[in-house]
């Protein structure tokens, strides 16, 4: 009977039509084909299959055969008559490669076996067989992958891995670690379709994805996420309970088949018949077969071939499709054992795997397997011996499988798995969970458990971790079903190990099942004594309980490898990892100077790269990586910030040099703590952003959660509060999914300082108690001073009590000191001394925060020392400031009053921003005599102010001994020789000193170093005539230089109505802010002689005329100048 034709589904088949036409012209194309279990998944991806090939080229495409051929396989995948390992032609290879469909056909005894639809592909297309020779199946594979332009020796390496094929000199493997090995395999089985796709439009259809293991899913998700680029339609088939993992694509169609309506099984059934068939039969087999087409189409089948056409004959129709098939074995006298045996064997099978297992000669069974094929029970591929079977629908296989009473069943996978182990030794070591499954049917539990073992081990190597824990999940399983004994312990433990190893490399430490899996294990590692089992056990068993946040059982813990380790003599390398368990419980307690000591250790004395290899097979992590992130940590907070960032970059090198995508996000991690620490945003968002990629493409979920949360805390860093929140919020959340404690006080304080710092008072307040709470709760103290230090800053902040701030800086103080936490103690003696200066407690604030500072030797371009520093400095200046106001306002105190009068004297006292040495002063000696001087002291500063002050003092005072002070000349020389530079700090200073005398109108003076006043006398009566300024040098020395300096006076009889100007040389010395030229004395002279006396005082021009020239409102120096109206 010919294959019932295709009924129903023309949407189906026109939408996949459209779908290849698409992908054909370039416009690459998803179509996710869901359905039950025989509604014609498989029969659409046929019809799919043939439409390509006669799309492809109608000469060449193959004959579409169901009793002897694989429908739509073309001619290079089928088999040829050469001898067993013999080469293959050039053109057998590239039709292979020209071929435009490529099937991945997912297994249900492969479920747990990582890329098994990729390596079963590869097979089939390749034509391995049990008779092939391992260099005869490389020669093939090498040259496949030349002819797909693929033929680089690492990508040739790669893909023999994938197919269990030994070493071989000419392509030798690039020594990648398990998890770099598999993103290449990714990339080259992405290139190798592309590669496919580019020759001609490429159909890759992927089969059954409901038993699809977790590699093979995951390297689709990528394929599909990556988006398409290629002339290629992805035809995808599944059952319903299977989810499509990846989000929504718009290249991607969902189809979702129906059953049949009780009126297409009746056209499905005349079209099978020739003709209609009573209603009673449609309406009994609708019944029997609920609208399954598959079901219907077999029902319709016995009818037809049992002329049963008319039901009230009272011939019985099978109830199911299991009575169906036996019913129809009967009726074509076939072999039961044979059917049965296939099924065992599974969906797909290999012809000499079936002879070696049936008890029936070679022309019997081909016979049988003929008559199979012929009912279209099984398709067939080649011809005896290098033939391959698989069976037309899974539920046919399902059907003969479960027909045999349960003894039996057992008895056939036992003969199936002993057949395996005995006579195809290949089989058994390249697929060790097929033997486990067959043994676990077979009910012989113990071989079961060694080869689930063997299958997870070989999971884990190729970082197929998902696989390893459902591989070793199931042994371990089976095993428990054994009676308890010496041996049966020893086989749990060797399977609890790596399950836990599984369980944290694809889950994450914190998930559920890790704690008992290490709490049995270590149970059972202490039966044994002293192991390397039980070590491992011990660390697995710290590994879930640190990330938990048992700290107190953790100290033990790390105490007991410690001992361990030291009693095994540190074989193999099991020192470094037992200082890695008791520097990270140190450091987490708050003991930073003990984590530094075992860090050090470790690294110093014990770092080996073969060592720590060795380890990491164990643990999923380098500790000479680990190491090196939780000295940075410690480094950091014992003072050392330069050294911390340098050790983080020595780990971050090391884990890319390693080529570890676990220790390289492990690394990432601590790189992003370190730099939150250290205040440096851009710095911890980069590490945390890296840590999420790297996650993501891994699969680590705890990592990508903690990534999150760096790269969020990076943002609050920068000042980007609300998106930088949202961010941290969504890790924080995806953390603590994951089951984990640890590290939890030390997110909640970022978490708070970011609430306080948007003005969410009330929760930062419950963040900060949160975090205090789960200190106490856990011992986990790295964090504790810096929590006490942010609630204070929370009291200051939230316009509360500043007693309850202080006692909380205290606090935080007093912990980072106990602690040895010279980071945390700086922090917080900022935030105390910002406090006390506040409450001008000023000399007590600088005292603090400057011993805090002086136990740094380095770091100081680090945030926290600079901000320490900029503070010292501010208040350094503060204090610069309010002497400078003291200064200015002494100075001011003790300068004359303006007198008036017949002589009239006035001034005008500028400070400059440092506050000069200027002081100005005038008494009357008697009636008739006015002394009047101005001094102006070196330098800048309140020390020169108070020497000019003082000398002005004593003049004002009359005490200067040995002189006269209405002769100038004595009064110089005595100053000088009273105020000698040598005996105050090596300033000097000049000084113009004279006396007026009224009844004579004679100006008698002298000066020290000082430039010329002058007398401006009235305007010249006769307008044609000039004013000429009258310039009263000083010629005496500096004063203050030596003593026994003598001085010259000199005398001027004064015009009425006479002006006298004395001035300091910050009046005429005057250079723009942005220039070099500087302003004269004859300048300011000339500028003085033009002004109008009429029109406002010459002094406040002299002011303005300065600051324009300057170019600001604050001058270079003192500004001091004396005017006398003499009338």
């Amino acid at each position: 009977m010919p294959l019932t034709p295709l009924t129903g589904r023309n949407t189906e088949v026109d939408l996949l039509t459209d779908r290849w036409e698409l992908a054909r012209d370039g416009f690459g194309q998803v179509v996710l084909l869901s359905g039950e279990a025989g509604l014609g998944k498989s029969r659409l991806v046929d019809t799919t299959r043939q439409l390509v090939f006669s799309d492809d080229n109608a000469s060449a495409a193959p004959a579409l055969r169901h009793d002897s051929a694989d429908p739509g396989v073309p001619p290079a995948e089928r088999g040829d008559a050469r001898a067993p390992g013999a080469a293959d032609p050039s053109g057998l290879l590239i039709e292979g490669l020209r071929s435009p469909v490529i099937e991945w056909r997912c297994s249900e005894q492969f479920q747990s076996t990582g890329l098994h639809p990729l390596a079963d592909c590869l097979h089939r297309l390749l034509e391995f067989t049990s008779e092939d020779s391992p260099a005869a199946r490389f020669d093939r594979l090498a040259a496949y992958l030349d002819a797909c332009g693929m033929g680089r020796r690492e990508v040739v390496a790669l893909f023999a891995k994938l197919l269990f094929l030994p070493p071989d000199e000419r392509f030798p493997s690039a020594g990648l670690s398990p998890v770099r090995e598999r993103e290449e395999t990714f990339r080259a089985v992405r290139e190798w379709l592309s590669a496919c796709a580019a020759q001609r439009p490429l159909l890759f259809v992927v089969e059954d994805l409901h038993w699809i293991d977790a590699s093979s899913l995951e390297f689709l998700s990528q394929l599909v996420g990556d988006g398409m680029r290629d002339r290629m339609l992805i035809l995808m088939t599944f059952r319903p309970e299977f989810r499509v993992p990846w989000p929504h694509v718009p290249q991607q169609t969902t189809l979702v088949l129906n059953r049949f309506t009780r009126r297409q099984v009746a056209e499905v059934m005349r079209k099978s018949a020739g003709g209609a068939l009573p209603d009673q039969l449609v309406a009994q087999i609708y019944q029997r077969t609920g609208g399954v087409p598959l079901l219907v189409e077999e029902f319709t089948r016995m009818v037809h071939e049992s002329a049963i056409f008319d039901v009230t004959a009272g011939t019985e129709i099978p109830s199911t499709l299991q009575q169906l098939i036996m019913a129809r074995l009967d009726k074509m006298s076939s072999n039961r054992e044979v059917a049965h045996f296939a099924a065992t064997l599974g969906r797909e099978f290999q012809y000499d795997m079936l002879a070696a297992v049936v008890s029936v000669d070679e022309v019997t069974l081909q016979e049988e397997l003929a008559k199979l094929a012929g009912a279209e029970i099984l398709f067939s591929k080649g011809q005896p011996p290098r033939c391959a079977y698989h069976f037309k629908h899974a539920l046919l296989e399902e059907a003969l499988r479960n027909a045999l009473e349960e003894a039996q069943r057992r008895e056939f996978h036992q003969r199936v798995a002993e057949t395996m182990e005995e006579r195809f030794p290949l089989a058994a070591t390249t697929q060790p969970e097929l033997l486990a499954l067959h043994f676990t049917e077979a009910g012989v539990l113990d071989k079961a458990v060694h080869y689930w073992l063997a299958a997870g081990r070989i999971s884990l190597e190729r970082f197929a971790n998902e696989e390893a824990v459902r591989q070793l999940g199931r042994g371990l399983e089976l095993l428990l079903k054994q009676p308890e004994s010496p041996a049966r312990n020893v086989l749990e433990l060797s399977l609890l190990g790596p399950l836990g190893t599984a369980y944290i490399a694809a889950r994450g430490y914190a998930s559920p099942e890790v704690g008992p899996i290490f709490k049995r294990a270590r149970t059972l590692a202490a039966l044994g004594g002293n192991t390397i089992e039980a070590f491992v056990t011990l660390r697995g068993h710290f590994a879930y309980h640190i990330v938990h946040g048992d700290f107190v059982l953790c100290t033990e813990l790390a105490a007991e490898a410690m001992r361990l380790a030291e009693e095994m003599d540190d074989e193999p390398g099991m020192l470094m990892e037992a200082l890695f368990l008791k520097g990270l419980t140190h450091l987490y307690r708050g003991d930073f100077a003990e984590a530094q000591r075992c860090c050090s250790r470790a690294l110093v004395e014990l770092d080996d790269r073969e060592r720590t290899a060795y380890w990491a097979a164990f643990t999923g992590e380098d500790s000479g990586v680990t190491h090196r992130c939780y000295l940075a940590l410690a480094q950091w907070h014992l003072g050392f910030p330069e050294k911390a960032i340098a050790t983080g970059r020595e780990a971050r090198r090391l884990a890319d040099r390693l080529q570890h995508p676990f220790s390289l996000t492990y690394a990432l991690h601590h790189i992003g703590w370190l730099n939150q620490h250290l205040r440096r945003g851009f710095e911890a968002q980069a590490a945390g952003e890296e840590e999420m990629q790297v996650a993501a493409d891994q699969g680590f979920q705890f990592w990508h959660s903690t990534g999150t949360l760096y790269c969020g805390a990076g943002l609050l860093l920068r000042g980007r509060l609300e998106e930088g929140m949202r961010l941290f919020q969504k890790g924080l959340d995806a953390y603590r999914a994951t089951g984990a404690r640890l590290g939890l006080p030390y997110y909640l304080s970022i978490l708070g300082d970011a609430q306080q710092r948007v003005g969410r008072y009330d929760d930062a307040r419950r963040s900060f108690e949160d975090a205090l709470k789960l200190v106490s709760e856990s011992e986990e103290r790295f964090q504790e001073a810096e929590i006490h230090r942010l609630r204070g800053e929370l009291y200051l902040v939230a316009g509360e009590d500043e007693v309850s701030a202080q006692a909380c800086f205290l606090r935080a103080t007093r912990i980072a000191r106990h602690q040895g936490s010279r980071a945390w103690e700086l922090r917080a003696t900022i935030s105390l001394a910002r406090l006390w200066y506040r409450q001008e407690r000023k000399d007590e604030a600088n005292m603090v925060l400057t011993t805090a500072l002086s136990h740094y030797t380095e770091g100081h371009n680090t945030p926290d020392l600079r901000d320490a520093a900029a503070l010292l400095k501010s208040w350094e200046h503060d204090k610069m400031r309010d002497e400078f106001a003291a200064g200015v306002k002494y100075v001011r105190e003790c300068l004359p009053a303006p007198m008036t009068g017949p002589v009239a004297v006035d001034w005008r006292y500028i400070p400059s921003s440092t506050l000069g040495g200027d002081a100005i002063g005038y008494r009357w000696l008697t009636d008739v005599r006015l002394a009047i001087y101005l001094i102006d002291v070196t330098g800048h500063g309140l020390d020169s102010a108070l020497l000019a002050v003082t000398i002005t003092n004593v003049i004002r005072s009359g005490s200067l001994a040995g002189a006269d002070l209405s002769r100038p000349e004595q009064v110089l020389a005595a100053l000088n020789d009273a105020f000698q530079g040598s005996q105050h700090g090596y300033k000097f200073f000049t000084i113009w000193y004279g006396v007026y005398e009224t009844s004579s109108r004679t100006l008698t003076w002298a000066g020290g170093g000082h430039h010329s006043s002058v007398i401006l006398p009235p305007e010249p009566l006769n307008a044609a005539e000039k004013r000429q300024p009258l310039l009263l040098p000083s010629t005496g020395p500096l004063m203050g230089m030596m003593t026994g300096m003598t001085f010259t006076s000199s005398q001027v009889t004064v015009p009425r109505d006479a002006r006298l100007f004395i001035f300091s040389d910050g009046v005429f010395e005057i250079r723009g802010i942005d220039s070099d030229t500087m302003w004269d004395i004859e300048g300011c002279i000339a500028y003085i002689n033009q002004l109008d006396p009429g029109k406002g005082s010459a002094m406040d021009s002299l002011i303005a005329k300065a600051r324009e020239l300057r170019g600001s409102t604050q001058l270079e120096d003192d500004f001091s100048i004396i005017e006398a109206r003499l009338e």
